[in-house]
């Protein structure tokens, strides 16, 4: 069929002079889509979906538009064979389509219905999972005028939360997503016309190479310009944002070479966004929150600047004695209001004096920000010039590694700045032989801070076997915070395997892990070298870091569809059932470990009323195939049939049925009677502020630390916030109840003015309940990014310690807001499972 299906493709090229694949050596089962970028007689971009073992293609003179109101002409063309996926170069003149091609965006695709008889009746709904394309698409053709040889269509964007009106995607990305490169590039002579998509080789190093050098070289510097950021090529007139989201650097294994990349030292603080506007200045964070007071002077310093406004990106970090950053040094300079330490490397400049020039070739907006900081800008000063290396790539990696930098963040000199886009024009590399590792134990020294080494494991089947123990990288009072820590969690026994001993150690719960940067290792698999870079944080505001494992796969992205699609849920202004089906898809994979194979409860309003809403734990006429059920006796001795989700399919299907709460129990279904969490919900009672919710659970979490269990937090996505504890399967529910009711009952006693562990509303009036409760068998709480049946659609949200202050409304993480910081941060829960804690002696600490 496919052979067919490309004789019109075949007859229009010569194989001999054109890179482009003839195609029909690949046949695979799929839903690839992808658009092409092509500047032939003129410029346009070509759709292509594929179906079967070809790629349906329509070119679109004006290309994609973000913009439902917006609909682009697509011209259906010659199928292309799937090998056409790869294909990114210039095509020869005198060849059929001459002119360069780039691969402008791919992913997955997934019809809205039966794709034959879609094309056959001219209206063909789609979803599409690509780098810059998601959410909804239309093919509606147009009635063929006499004359025309092909069919013309409408590409239409549809009404979701991927549709934008604010801005042009086609301007805003207008890189390669494989190569990061622009149209322009691919025309310069001696261009490849084959891009196969692996990574090229680094070249051999030369003994004649120049080391790498912390300034531009001069063969990129680019001419003095005026201080007129009006002057810069792509610059236009706009007003200074409010809030600016900040450009992301794709993660990769080693840093590019070529003279038309900058190399960066990759900081280890809190990346900052700096805007001057009006004689004010304010810090925001990655996630758009307001931390301008936490820093200091720095504010004061930017509005020193010779400039009426801008805005500048950077990182704040606190250096040491070397010049090396430090995330826990930043923490601690904050934690104790030591401002002075902090400094902001800016490395780039988005918006000056009335002009928004993130357009403009970034070696360019370098060169007008070292201008504007020259003016006011010393050795002392708490803003400073991040400098960079052009070409050497690997060098500089090299040399990064060996003093045991976090990595290297590359720049192409001509890119454009993409407001919150991770894109390939950015990338970044960690130093080589970093790892998080957990911490089995520890020895002590008289010196200062009285930390002398952390003992390390990792991983070994069952277990942990040990590689090995850091005693530097950490200062004295990173030592004595460690020391702390660490007493807490102690244990009689080694958590690891041990093949050499190691005298006078302290053995701890590996709770804690830490992240060390290392040289080699040994024949008997010990670091060697090996440097202490901080504890493994999980926080929104960073990027320490991610999920752990993928769940959701582009596949299960592009075919999220419900029927009802813009029904709106819960008020005439509220977000559409589509929009919840969507919101599950993106948080799936932070939320699926806290939800597969645990018994589960509903709740579903099918109607999209509020009214409607009603509880369900038991199966349902309809249900998934891939949601189960399973037996449990009650306490009559009757047996109860209750559900389970098995997997992403199971879980993305059930939006279908109009549920919108998870409600897990805390323990699995293949052994019911072994609960593995231990949940505290802080019920606040009338007139109890928000502030005083996060200051009992940061007291509740010291209380829990007391007793060697860690303690993860989450919104409730009410007024409430849940404190969870992981705790290894070897317990009875009665153990866990009557366990976590006397925390409860002994923190009420300590603190009557505050909490209460007795359940009523009249007994907790302008305090805080302490809900305990969810530990009993058959009981439920909320789930982790599960959205509440509330106006607005609130999440109950896991967030990191060092974050919960950051909140000023719980409200403010809901469906629309949680995907994106999840996404752009990671997944603050990511090592629950790791954390499991025994309750052997918390059992009798609580006593």
């Amino acid at each position: 069929m496919a052979e067919r299906d490309l004789e019109t493709y075949r007859r229009k090229r010569d194989f001999r002079r054109t890179g482009e694949p003839r195609g029909g050596t690949v046949a695979r089962i799929g839903n690839l889509f992808m658009i092409h970028k092509h500047d032939a007689s003129r410029l346009h971009y070509d759709l292509r979906l594929q179906i079967g073992d070809v790629l349906k293609s329509w070119a679109v003179p004006k290309g994609p538009s973000l913009d439902p109101a917006e609909k682009r002409l697509a011209v259906e063309v010659e199928d292309h064979p799937l090998e056409y996926g790869g294909f990114e170069g210039v095509i020869p003149e005198g060849q059929y389509g001459a002119g360069a091609t780039l691969i402008w965006d791919r992913g997955a695709w997934a019809p809205m219905g039966d794709v034959a008889q879609g094309l056959k009746s001219g209206a063909l709904k789609f979803r599409l999972a690509g780098e810059k394309l998601k959410g909804g698409w239309m093919l509606a053709r147009l009635k063929r005028r006499p004359g025309d040889a092909k069919d013309s269509w409408l590409l239409i964007k549809e009404h979701d939360d991927a549709a934008a009106t604010d801005f042009d995607i086609l301007e805003t990305r207008p890189e390669s997503v494989v190569s990061g490169k622009r149209i322009e590039e691919l025309q310069a002579p001696g261009t490849k016309q084959w891009t196969s998509g692996k990574k090229a080789a680094r070249p051999r190093k030369t003994p004649e190479a120049p080391p790498p050098k912390p300034v531009a070289q001069k063969s990129l510097t680019p001419k003095p310009v005026a201080f007129k950021p009006g002057a810069l090529k792509g610059a236009r007139r706009s007003p200074v944002p409010r809030t600016f989201k900040p450009q992301l650097a794709t993660p990769i294994d080693e840093p590019p070479e070529g003279k038309e990349w900058l190399h960066e030292i990759k900081l280890d603080g809190y990346r900052t966004i700096a805007i001057v506007a009006k004689g004010q200045a304010k810090l925001l964070t990655r996630n758009g929150h307001d931390w301008t007071d936490r820093y200091g002077d720095i504010a004061a310093a930017f509005v020193a600047l010779p400039c009426e406004d801008a805005v500048i990106d950077g990182e704040i970090v606190v250096p040491d004695a070397d010049g090396i950053t430090s995330f826990g040094a930043l923490q601690d300079a904050i934690a104790s209001g030591e401002t002075s330490k902090m400094i902001f490397y800016a490395f780039d400049l988005m918006h000056l004096d009335g002009f928004d020039i993130s357009a403009a070739p970034l070696l360019e907006r370098k060169a007008l920000l070292q201008r504007l900081l020259a003016a006011s800008v010393h050795e002392t000063s708490p803003i400073q010039l991040s400098d960079h290396v052009a070409g050497n790539g690997g060098e500089f990696f090299d040399l990064v590694s060996q003093k045991h930098l976090e990595g290297v963040v590359s720049k192409r000199a001509d890119s454009l700045y993409l407001a919150g886009a991770r894109a390939r024009t950015w990338l970044k590399a960690k130093a080589k032989r970093i790892e998080t590792l957990p911490i089995v134990g520890y020895t002590t020294s008289r010196q200062a801070g009285g930390l002398a080494a952390l003992l390390l494991g990792e991983p070994d089947g069952d277990g942990l076997r040990f590689v090995g123990k850091v005693g530097t990288g950490f200062s004295v009072a990173e030592a004595a915070a460690l020391t702390l820590k660490l007493e807490a969690l102690q244990r009689k026994q080694p958590a690891a395997n041990f093949t050499v001993p190691v005298p006078k150690a302290h053995w701890v719960e590996p709770a804690l892990k830490a992240k060390v940067q290392y040289s080699n290792r040994t024949g008997d698999n010990l670091l060697r070298h090996a440097v202490y870079r901080g504890l493994s944080e999980m926080e929104f505001s960073t990027e320490k870091s991610a999920t752990a494992r993928r769940f959701i796969t582009d596949e299960h992205l592009a075919s999220v569809w419900v029927t009802n699609p813009e029904r709106r849920m819960f008020s005439k202004d509220g977000p559409t059932k589509l929009d919840l089906a969507v919101y599950y898809a993106r948080v799936g994979d932070a939320m699926l470990p806290h939800l597969l194979n645990r018994p589960v409860s509903l709740v579903r309003s099918p109607s999209g009323k509020l009214e409607d809403c009603f509880f369900q734990r038991h199966a349902f006429n309809g249900m998934p195939k891939e949601v189960g059920t399973f037996v449990l006796k009650r306490s009559d001795d009757e047996d109860r049939h209750y559900i389970y989700i098995k997997d992403a399919a199971g879980f993305l299907a059930l939006a279908q049925f109009g549920v919108i709460e998870f409600h897990p129990w805390g323990c699995r279904a293949d052994k019911p009677e072994r609960p593995d969490r231990m949940f505290f919900d802080l019920d606040p009672g009338e007139g109890v502020a928000w502030k005083s919710v996060k200051r009992a659970a940061f007291q509740l979490r010291d209380e829990l630390a007391a007793l060697d269990l860690p303690a993860f937090v989450k919104t409730s996505g009410k007024k409430g916030i849940h404190l969870v504890v992981p705790i290894k399967r070897l317990y009875s529910w009665k153990q866990v109840h009557e366990t976590s009711g006397r925390i409860a009952v002994s923190l009420a006693k300590r603190f009557p003015a505050s909490f209460t562990a007795t359940m009523g509303k009249s007994n907790r009036a302008g305090i805080i309940f302490v809900d305990f409760h969810r530990n009993a068998r058959s009981a439920t709480a909320v789930g982790a990014f599960s959205l509440r049946a509330a106006r607005g659609l609130p999440a109950s949200t896991p967030i990191a310690w060092a974050d919960l202050d950051s909140i000023d409304a719980p409200q403010d993480l809901n469906y629309s807001s949680v995907p994106g910081i999840l996404e752009r941060a990671g997944d603050p829960w990511a090592d629950m499972d790791a954390s499991a804690a025994t309750l052997g002696t918390s059992i009798s600490k609580a006593k």
